[in-house]
């Protein structure tokens, strides 16, 4: 059997890097990645940064324990003991004191660089010490670290600003670029959760795969994607910020009343000249997570399609090939068989939930009742049409996203606009004026003046005048 000295039994190898950590830290110095426990050292570690001696660790402990000494936990506590050094670094998140040269907190993981300048390290501040007395660590490390505190500046560039979102996979934040003064970028926070090496490297690969792709797209209905980079176990995509609000949040904040008709007919074309792009990319790309909450409509009434599920890859948990959400989701989707008209389907099933306030995925799966019998002042021609792309086989849907903007276009036709009422094809409208008008009010239908026999009439009636005038002026 292996017998491991007393620095050995207090060094804890990270899986990620490498570097040699002390028991009891949770977060690796190096690189920021989570620190396994579970797994005690069964030999002695490598050494990537340099020699053992290049560390200037604590002394052994001999076998028979001498007068305590300042700075050596008792035996059988798990306090990290800290590395002898004549300075210390006090994370700016939870204050927690840390050895010169560390990248990372090992208490918090967050990155030990000063926003203000991040080509130095944090110095004990009163900032620091306040977060200190208000930080409570995580109850699981499977949650990752803390979210960033305002003022955190990412590769020396995004300055974070605020929090507008949080999930189990990470948080979305304002930021200010600060190598362009006015511009204003979101910063989507992924994390990854693998202890297993070759899955890390196998979820960045696809994560910086799928990053280049989404950097390549160019339509006004995509935000714009500027930059990606990867810090510790936090994986980070920026992207062009879209002033507006998401159609769930807009639908919330009117208590689930359905939104016009016309609306949202104009949306959804909109969407399908989005999906038409995207469709149309060699390979065809599907989007497969159309829903309400990343529909975001900006204040001069332009949809943008946001948030392309990049961030599946880190999620080690999830099971089977289905990406996408329940209730708007097709059939095919759940058996990993997406194609183009799995996205009209999901479309279908936005407009659905828009048109009605019934969300989906309250409800049973694929089970949508007719629009009309929730919301009686949608047209029955959009009610069809809705149908229609609910359909559970592909090939009763429309064929694809500009057959699906066609129907979309003429159900909107029939919608007035600026309160003006559509004249019935083939009729004068009732609004005009002359004899026409006053032989309906004396209640005629309107049905029996069409253009060609009104103007007959007209014809006839100028014929009748001019004959009396030439009989008037022939007395005289």
């Amino acid at each position: 059997m292996l017998e491991l000295s007393s620095k050995e039994a207090r060094e804890l190898v990270c899986h990620t890097c490498g570097f040699v950590n002390m028991i009891g830290e949770k977060y690796c110095s190096e690189c920021g990645a989570p620190l396994n426990h579970e797994t005690p050292p069964t030999a002695r570690p490598m050494y990537p940064l340099g020699d053992e001696d290049d560390f200037d660790l604590p002394p052994p402990v001999p076998a028979v324990p001498p007068t305590p000494v300042a700075g050596l936990a008792p035996e059988g506590d798990n306090t990290p003991l800290p590395r002898v050094s004549e300075k210390t670094l006090n994370c700016r998140y939870c204050g927690s004191k840390n050895a010169l040269g560390s990248k990372y907190c090992f208490e918090c993981g967050a990155p030990l660089v000063s926003h203000t300048n991040p080509n130095h390290n944090v110095q004990k501040t009163a900032s620091a010490v306040r977060s200190r007395q208000n930080y409570r660590p995580q109850e699981e490390e499977t949650e990752g670290p803390a979210p960033l505190p305002p003022n955190t500046v990412l590769q020396g560039r995004y300055q974070i600003t605020k929090r507008i979102g949080q999930g189990g996979m990470g948080a979305i934040y304002l930021a200010d670029d600060l190598r362009f003064s006015q511009r204003v970028a979101v910063v989507k926070e992924m994390l990854d959760h693998f202890t297993d090496p070759e899955q890390r490297r196998l979820a960045t690969h696809n994560f910086d795969r799928e990053a280049e792709m989404l950097a390549e797209l160019n339509h006004p209905g995509i935000p714009e994607v500027y930059d990606r980079f990867t810090e510790g176990n936090r994986h980070y995509l920026v992207m062009e910020y879209v002033n507006g609000a998401d159609l769930e949040q807009r639908l919330m904040n009117q208590d689930n009343e359905p939104f016009e008709e016309k609306d949202v007919l104009d949306w959804a074309v909109q969407i399908c000249e989005i999906l038409h792009y995207l469709h149309g990319k060699n390979p065809p790309i599907v989007y497969r997570d159309m829903k309400p909450a990343n529909l975001i409509l900006n204040e001069e009434g332009r949809i943008y399609v946001v948030d392309f599920g990049i961030a599946r890859h880190f999620n080690p948990t999830k099971k089977g090939t289905m990406i996408g959400t329940q209730g708007y989701a097709p059939p095919e989707q759940y058996r990993g068989q997406v194609e183009p008209r799995s996205d009209i389907y999901a479309l279908a099933a936005t407009m659905h939930h828009l048109l009605t306030g019934r969300d989906p995925q309250a409800e049973a799966p694929f089970s949508f009742p007719p629009i009309r019998e929730l919301n009686t002042r949608v047209s029955s021609q959009t009610d069809k049409l809705i149908s229609r792309c609910l359909n559970n086989e592909p090939e009763d849907r429309y064929r694809d996203a500009m057959d699906m903007s066609e129907a979309l276009k003429k159900a909107n036709r029939r919608h007035p606009v600026s309160g003006k009422i559509e004249p019935i094809q083939g009729t004068m409208p009732i609004q005009s004026r002359g004899i026409s008008t006053a032989l309906m009010k004396l209640g005629f239908s309107h049905k029996l003046f069409s253009v060609e026999w009104l103007l007959r009439i007209n014809i006839v009636l100028l014929m009748m005048i001019v004959v009396l005038l030439v009989v008037l002026l022939a007395k005289k």
